[in-house]
């Protein structure tokens, strides 16, 4: 199997799917099946690299290799031992990581299933070249992934090797950090292009504003992601890898100085945004603020996007409702004539921020149900 065939795996945060049809398709896929949390695509190996570099919701795309019905450990290894040319896709002296997950099979040890899979491995090796791979799950070279469900199973080739909401800019993070493809997903279900002043009013170690520079600047998500695993992958074209990648960063341009603007109360905020956004160009043009958003001056015209503190972020369940409040009052006397999109961390706070919803979208923030809501300010 190798890395131009042209079908491919795309997983995703739950409750990303639809968004991320939409993405993939625009960067040239074709999807033919869509299952919670995951999307089969076909594309030329054009698109799949324009598909790594730039995709900003995907968090990994696997090359499948072989997909059985499987009872038993035993036929794991069977299968996987006969069925695959192991060898082919990488070499002795390169390391290899196994990624399992089992779901309602005949076994529910996917510590063991991996095992199993790494010994299928690692005897096709001692067969052929009288020597084993080293196996670790610490960076390995490359990386397999195993997905057990319903007693099917399907192994297949992690490309990135790592998780691809992984972008290189987060050096610092607070308590609770949003996941950088949500933040991602925020400014693009906002639909802001940089027509009005994007605010994040809390935007704790950045991850919002982070997304909102490198959407607006149109910086490609794999800017500053270590490709060196990639290019181990059979079949890698460094030629055409070098050219999509020339061509996606000549389409880089500098922020406009007052475009994105982001405070927090706390000054450690303040310092661990300062310190991600710096690694990405136009950080400088980003004005960032330690003041609480009650605070603020009075601003209208904006486009609010922001992850207000809720739960465990908080401590206090009792200051959950009245922050909602504060911020609500916020909106409505100080941020005139403007949209806001907020995520709230339960639906029941929807309604403490006393403003009306133009809508409401359900996200998954990890395991978290929460709800985007719009609002809007005449």
């Amino acid at each position: 199997m190798m890395i131009n065939d042209s079908r491919y795996f795309a997983i995703v945060a739950g409750s990303l799917e639809k968004h991320a049809v939409e993405e993939l398709t625009e960067h040239g896929a074709s999807i033919y099946s869509q299952v919670p949390r995951g999307l089969g695509f076909t594309c030329s190996q054009r698109n799949l690299y324009r598909i790594l570099y730039c995709s900003r919701l995907v968090q990994r795309i696997l090359i499948p290799l072989r997909s059985y019905p499987c009872h038993s450990i035993k036929y794991l290894y069977q299968q996987a031992r006969k069925n695959i040319a192991w060898t082919s896709l990488f070499s002795p002296s390169q390391s290899f990581g196994i990624d399992t997950n089992v779901f309602s099979s005949f076994t529910r040890h996917s510590l063991y299933a991996g095992q199993v899979l790494k010994d299928a491995i690692c005897d096709s090796f001692r067969e052929e070249f009288g020597e084993r791979p080293a196996f670790t799950n610490k960076n390995p070279d490359i990386l397999f992934n195993l997905h057990i469900q319903e007693n099917r199973a399907t192994i297949s080739l992690d490309v990135w090797g790592e998780s691809m909401h992984k972008r290189g800019y987060r050096k610092l993070s607070t308590e609770a950090p949003l996941q950088e493809t949500l933040a991602a997903a925020l400014v693009r279900l906002s639909g802001w292009q940089g027509e009005r002043p994007l605010l994040d009013p809390m935007c704790g170690s950045g991850t919002i504003l982070a997304e909102a520079l490198m959407h607006w600047s149109r910086i490609p998500a794999a800017w500053l992601r270590d490709s060196s695993r990639l290019r181990l992958m059979p079949g890698f074209d460094v030629n055409l890898w070098e050219e999509v990648k020339t061509g996606a960063d000549g389409r880089i341009r500098k922020l406009e100085k007052g475009l994105i603007t982001g405070s927090d109360h706390n000054p450690e905020c303040i310092k661990a945004c300062r310190q991600n956004l710096s690694a990405l160009p136009g950080w400088e043009n980003v004005s960032l603020t330690s003041s609480s958003f009650q605070s603020l001056p009075p601003s209208s015209g904006l486009t609010i996007i922001t992850n207000p503190p809720y739960g465990v972020r908080l401590g206090n369940s009792d200051q959950i409702p009245r922050l909602y409040n504060e911020l609500g009052d916020f909106l409505k006397r100080k941020c005139p004539a403007s949209e806001s999109y907020i995520l709230c961390g339960d639906k029941n706070l929807v309604k403490e921020l006393r403003l009306r919803a133009h809508w409401t979208k359900s996200l998954k923030n990890g395991d978290l149900e929460t709800k985007l809501a719009k609002v809007i300010v005449r």
